[in-house]
Parts: structure tokens; C-alpha cells; sequence
């Protein structure tokens, strides 16, 4: 209590006093903090929740679900009939050279 010392009681008694009202008033301002923060979690586990679903939609396509083709959008498939690049050798067919 030595910084009270050159004060009176009253002096003393309204710091307490004063004091009390600040502590009530950070105590309320941390309850409504506290809230929030619960509010605030309980809405990303729902946005979350929601993510995660309409990647799921969007990882579906007439492969890998009971959709329709017709659904599949404007993706352009590649024919399985066709050969991919790399898979046969460039040029005319050899024994053309060869005949006479």
C-alpha cells in the first residue's frame, strides 16, 4: 500500500470501487468473447461440413457414381480406341521402303 500512502480513504475507496466496475466489465466483455468464439466455431464445423460435401459432388462424374454421361458437363473424353501419344512410332509404314 505504499503508492496509497499520501491518499485519503475516500481516494482509496473510490479506486477500489472503481476498480470492481472495470473487473465486471472486462469479466462481461470476455463472457461475450467467449460466445462469439463458440458461435464462430460451431459455424466453420458447418461450413466445413458443407465444403467437404459439394467436393464430394464435384469429384462425381458417370464413372465413379449412378450419374448419367449426360451429366458429366463439356469435359471432352479420350476415346480408349485411340492411341495415346508415345504409344507408336512416328514416320510411314516401314516395308513401303522396302518394296520395289
Amino acid at each position: 500500500m505504499s503508492e496509497f500512502k499520501g491518499a485519503s480513504r475516500e481516494q482509496v475507496e473510490q479506486l477500489y470501487l472503481e476498480s470492481l466496475a472495470l473487473n465486471r466489465a472486462l469479466r462481461q466483455q470476455v463472457a461475450e468473447q467467449r460466445s462469439m468464439i463458440q458461435l464462430l466455431q460451431e459455424q466453420t464445423a458447418t461450413h466445413q461440413a458443407l465444403i467437404q460435401k459439394l467436393q464430394n459432388q464435384l469429384a462425381k462424374d458417370s464413372h465413379n457414381s449412378g450419374k448419367p454421361p449426360s451429366s458429366d458437363g463439356l469435359k471432352k473424353g479420350r476415346h480408349k480406341s485411340l492411341p495415346r501419344s508415345g504409344q507408336r512410332p512416328r514416320g510411314g509404314n516401314a516395308r513401303s521402303k522396302d518394296a520395289p
